[in-house]
Order: structure tokens, then C-alpha cells, then sequence
């Protein structure tokens, strides 16, 4: 099965979690949403032969039409930072990034023109070029334009006419009734490109047409820029998105996995676009991930094609961080400027003991896309619960706790609560927080952020006793309380496409009513696996384990770092006697450190830690 089509294939019912039922909701009421959201990285464009473009300086080259009851409609403006009008938007959309935004650009506004949802003043409004536009001789071509909007129930695309607006093309972007294709924030800017050969190709009189029915809801907004029609490329394939899930897992793929995790199979694979003119032949994959790598041949593409591919494969994986490149390539298309959208980037770190959906911190940074929702993101309800789910492979699995990214647009003083909840009570709107195995309620105390976690962008909150659970799946959970003054924000990693399941949002309005919402990204809820009771939570260590131990020949230090740390081990006795030391430097991410114990004296030793001038300390037992 390939991932792409999980969420559409898997009824929820059917599901290892056993869940009921989830919120038809997309996402909350946005105007009661404040989220915070980097840029998302676009793909390199291509080489382009530009035919027509606008930047929207002149009014006059497009006709404006209200078809609606408000009086709001497309208008243009000149002020990127969306002040004249838009309000509550997160920093990563302000100011509006398209490449002449300061020279103008097209705007829709429901957020500064609705006053409730419902309430009859319905916006409808369309922007359509004045002159046709002449693509005699261009058989091949496609519309581009840059963008950024934030989403809610809104409708909206852009037509397209090859006959002076006689017929229409339309390219639907989002839709009152879809609560899953779109994404709430877009990146900025955001460029879409489409294939119009079909309505536009040898045409003399093609029409564009950008439209937007905000339903007569409170549905944010919609900013557009810099529009060209360029030619189509004889040669491009596009390897889009790729994937790598442990078949066990229902299609959530995990930033870092613990060893007794680690699933035995894998699914590896992504789907392959023309976009080009040409068909594609010889169309072939490797996924290289350096100690291990996975083939594939998809044959022959024809021009607008879309092809799946994937393997079940079984790598031997040890700890460490594995980065995978997934490269496509043709007969056609082996090289050139369209070629880096040939390949795909996926990767992941096996751990020692930290689980984590998100993979801040083991993603390239130029591929990693975060937002952050928490306290402050809804209005209404006066506690937030947010859940990444986690599938637990063993007979008996220990968590002490989790870490938590933070924002750090939290304010110390804020309060959370972590726990574990049973997955089919979420997903009912319900909150049923699971006992363990000892019969222990998997639920902490209420803890209370401190200015130096906020800096350091994570926290580490502990259970009272390590809970022990069995094989299954379940919702690692983080109530943030909503007190108005002291907003905490759990950072949300959405660089990777999750299945709308894998993280989940509940609110508890003040009359003690739940309501789950899908997320379908990745919190950075992170279960730390095992007993870590005796690791010092120091500012960039994650996790550290020392096994085996006791140790008779070797032993080996396992270190896991969430950013670049100078880090240093030692080994002393119990009178501060040093019997072994290394440098590390400058490292980041999984660091295993093995440790000859032969010529070691049998005994009781401290392994000291070191991060940037901090120091975490292990027992080691050497005993031959």
C-alpha cells in the first residue's frame, strides 16, 4: 500500500487504536486560532521561459466583480504586512514574501469584513484579466502564481478560458466541504503551478480568473502575486512525496525511534509527476539511506502521469541518524535545470531511548517546517489537550516521561499536565487517561515553566513512577492550561505528511464539553522510553544510556543531542580517578561512544557526560 493513499483507504474503525469517531472539523474556528508557522520551503523552480506575467501594479489590467452581500471584494494593495486589514496572523506570514509584494498585489479579506459566521453578508468576488492573453505557438504551458493565505471553510482557485471567457476551466484550491486537503497556513509565499496546455495550449484569447466565496463564514484571507504563464518543459519528472514507515506504524512515520521499537519491516517509496511534455521512459528510484538503499522501477510515465512506487524492505538499523535520498530519473531526464525536483529527502534517527514523531532536531534545517499551537490557539475553551500517537512494540514498554519542544513565545509561569489516553476515548471526544500495567494512572502532577526551559526549547516533565504498558497504540498527551497571562506553545513539526490521525487536538470548553480535532502533523511530544530518573536534564542532551552494564570487554555511551553541543566523555572511579576520556567536539544528534572495559579493574565507575560545560553522570559496573 502506498502511503499516499493511507488516510483514504484505512477506515478508522478498522484501526489497531480502535477508534470511534473523529471531528468531521478540519481544524477549529481560525479566527479563534493563533499559530505560528515558519516559511514553507518551496520547491526550486524551474527554467523558465516566461510568455505573459502581472505583478498587479495596474489596476486597470483586471476587472473586479462582487457577486455577493458584503461590501469586501478583491482590491489591490500595497502594504506586506497586511496591516490595513487582516488581523491576528502568525509572524511567518507577515509581511506577505512574494517577489514585488511591495509594488502590489491582489487581496481578499473576510477576516476584516465578517463580523459572525452565518450572519448574510456573504463575500463572493472574482479578478479576471481585462486583455486576453495570446498563446499563439505555445502549445505547452502553465500558470504560476506566488501566494500565501491562512484557511478556513472558505472556497477558492483560479479558471481558466481558452475562448475570451465563453467556457471555463476550474482549479479548485479549497472547499467549504474539505477538511483535509488544504493547509490552514500556507507557506510564504506559497508557489502554485498548473498544467493549462489542455484549456490554454495555441490559444489567442485565454482568460485567467482568480475567485474566492468566503461562504459567509469569518474564512481569514487570500493574498495573490507575481502570476506569469510560462512554457511547459519537454523533460521533467517530480519525485513527490516520499516516504519511509514501519509497517506496523499505520502510516506514521517517526523522527526518532528507540531500538526495541524499530519495526522488522519498512514501507519505502513516494509517487513520480510529469510534468513535462515528453513521456518519460526508464523511469527508475533509489532510495540511498548510505548502509542500506531500496530500487524501484516504474517504467514508462506519460506526460501528466502520476505512478506510485514502493518496497517492503528489512534493514538492519543501529543507532545513529540515517538520511535518505530518493532520486528519480529517466531516459529523458538525467540532469539539467529541472533536475532537482527529481529528488526527494527523508530522514530519521534510531535512538536509545527517546521516541519521537517530530524530527526537529534530526531533519536537514533547510528542510524542516514548523509551526506551534498551545494555550492561546483557541478562545473559547479553557484547557487545550494536544496528542501525537505512539505505537509501542513490546511485551511490557517503560516511559518515564516525556520532552516537550517549546515555543518560545511561552511565558514562564505557564502551566501543562502530561498523560496517556486511550486512543478510541480521543478520538470520541472523550478523555480517558489509561492505567498501566502495575495499575498506575499514567498521568503527572501539574508542572510549572521556568524561563530557562523556555530558552533552552524544551522541557522534561516526569511521570511519579515510570508507567509500564503493553503493546498497542496510544495518545501521549499535554494539557496546556489556558490562564490568559501565561501562554505555553508546544512546538508542531509539519515538515513530513502525517495521516490526519497521527496528532490530535482536544478542547474543554468551560461547560466541560471535548471536542477532538485532527492536527495530522507532529507534536513535539516525545516519549522518553525506559527509567531515565537519573538523567540531569541539561540544555541539548536528550537521552544517555550506557550498556551493556554491567560490562565485561566493552561498554557503550549512548548520547542523543537535540542541537550542536561540544560534548566530552569520562570514566571515573569513585575517588575521581580517571581510568578513561574522549573528546567529541562539536556534535549533534545520535553519538555512540565505545569504551574497551579490559583494561579496567572490576568495580563501580561514574560515566561523565559533558555538554557545553554541563555534566550528566551514569553508574557503570565492570565486572569480567
Amino acid at each position: 500500500m502506498k502511503k499516499v493513499y493511507i488516510i483514504g483507504m484505512f477506515s478508522f474503525a478498522a484501526l489497531a487504536v480502535n477508534a470511534q469517531r473523529v471531528s468531521n472539523e478540519y481544524a477549529p474556528r481560525v479566527s479563534e486560532v493563533k499559530s505560528e508557522i515558519k516559511a514553507k520551503p518551496t520547491n526550486q523552480q524551474v527554467e523558465k521561459v516566461i510568455i505573459w506575467s502581472d505583478e498587479f501594479t495596474t489596476p486597470a489590467n483586471w476587472t473586479i466583480a462582487n457577486i455577493g452581500t458584503n461590501d469586501e471584494e478583491w482590491h489591490f494593495s500595497s502594504d506586506p504586512t497586511l496591516g490595513e486589514t487582516v488581523t491576528t496572523l502568525p509572524a511567518a506570514l507577515v509581511p506577505f514574501a512574494s517577489a514585488t509584494a511591495a509594488n502590489g498585489f491582489l487581496l481578499v479579506n473576510s477576516d476584516g469584513n465578517n463580523t459572525t459566521d452565518n450572519d448574510g453578508t456573504q463575500i463572493i468576488t472574482t479578478a479576471t484579466t481585462v486583455a486576453p492573453i495570446n498563446l499563439t505557438g505555445y502549445p505547452n504551458v502553465l500558470l504560476t502564481y506566488q501566494h500565501s493565505f491562512r484557511w478556513y471553510k472558505d472556497t477558492r482557485g483560479v479558471r481558466v478560458s481558452g475562448d475570451n471567457g465563453v467556457t471555463w476551466t476550474e482549479f479548485e484550491m479549497s472547499n467549504f466541504t474539505d477538511y483535509s486537503t488544504p493547509n490552514q497556513n500556507s507557506g510564504n509565499p506559497e508557489i502554485t503551478t498548473i498544467d493549462i496546455s489542455a484549456i490554454a495550449g495555441n490559444q489567442s484569447q485565454v482568460l485567467v480568473q482568480f475567485y474566492y466565496d468566503d461562504n459567509d463564514i469569518w474564512a481569514w484571507y487570500w493574498a495573490i502575486d507575481d502570476v506569469s504563464i510560462i512554457e511547459k518543459p519537454l523533460n521533467d519528472i517530480e519525485n513527490i512525496g516520499v516516504y519511509f514507515s514501519g509497517t506496523n506504524n499505520e502510516g506514521v512515520e517517526y523522527g526518532r525511534t528507540p531500538v526495541d521499537q524499530l519495526d522488522a519491516s519498512y514501507e519505502v517509496g513516494g509517487s513520480i509527476v510529469n510534468f513535462g511534455v515528453n513521456t518519460q521512459t526508464n523511469v527508475s528510484v533509489l532510495a540511498d539511506f548510505s548502509s542500506f538503499s531500496s530500487n524501484f522501477t516504474v517504467g514508462t510515465v506519460a506526460s501528466g502521469d502520476t505512478i506510485g512506487y514502493n518496497n517492503v524492505e528489512t534493514p538492519s538499523l543501529a543507532l545513529g541518524t540515517y538520511n535518505g535520498t530518493y532520486t528519480a530519473v529517466s531516459t529523458e531526464e538525467t540532469s539539467g535545470s529541472n533536475f532537482p525536483n527529481n529528488i526527494g529527502l527523508r530522514s530519521f534517527a534510531v535512538t536509545e531511548n527517546m521516541y519521537s514523531q517530530d524530527g526537529i532536531g534530526v531533519y536537514p534545517p533547510a528542510t524542516l517546517v514548523t509551526g506551534a499551537i498551545g494555550s492561546e490557539s483557541f478562545s473559547e475553551p479553557v484547557d487545550t489537550y494536544l496528542a501525537s500517537m505512539y505505537h509501542l512494540k513490546g511485551v511490557t514498554n517503560l516511559i518515564s516521561g516525556f520532552e516537550i519542544g517549546l515555543s518560545a513565545s511561552s511565558v514562564a509561569g505557564a502551566e501543562l499536565q502530561i498523560s496517556i489516553m486511550d486512543t478510541a476515548s480521543f478520538f470520541a471526544d472523550g478523555l480517558a487517561v489509561v492505567n498501566d500495567l502495575n495499575g498506575n494512572e499514567a498521568k503527572s502532577g501539574y508542572y510549572t515553566l521556568s524561563a530557562s526551559e523556555i530558552s533552552a526549547g524544551k522541557i522534561g516533565v516526569a511521570f511519579p513512577q515510570p508507567i509500564s504498558l503493553a503493546a498497542g497504540a496510544y495518545f501521549a498527551v499535554v494539557q496546556v492550561i489556558n490562564t490568559g497571562t501565561t501562554p505555553i506553545y508546544v512546538l508542531d513539526d509539519q515538515t513530513v505528511a502525517q495521516p490526519s490521525y497521527a496528532s490530535m487536538i482536544n478542547t474543554l470548553s468551560d461547560l466541560g464539553v471535548a471536542t477532538a480535532y485532527s492536527n495530522g502533523n507532529a507534536f513535539a511530544i516525545r516519549l522518553k522510553m525506559g527509567d531515565q530518573s537519573s538523567v540531569n536534564e541539561i540544555e541539548g542532551l536528550t537521552a544517555v544510556s550506557v550498556y551493556p552494564n554491567p560490562a565485561t570487554s566493552s561498554t557503550n555511551v549512548a548520547i542523543e543531542l537535540n542541537t550542536e553541543s561540544i560534548v566530552s566523555v569520562s570514566v571515573t572511579d569513585l575517588s575521581g580517578k580517571v581510568v578513561y576520556s574522549t573528546d567529541l567536539g562539536s556534535v549533534n544528534g545520535v553519538q555512540n561512544v565505545a569504551i574497551n572495559t579490559d583494561s579496567i579493574s572490576n568495580g563501580a565507575y561514574l560515566v561523565n557526560i559533558n555538554v557545553n560545560g554541563s555534566t550528566s553522570t551514569e553508574k557503570l559496573i565492570v565486572r569480567k
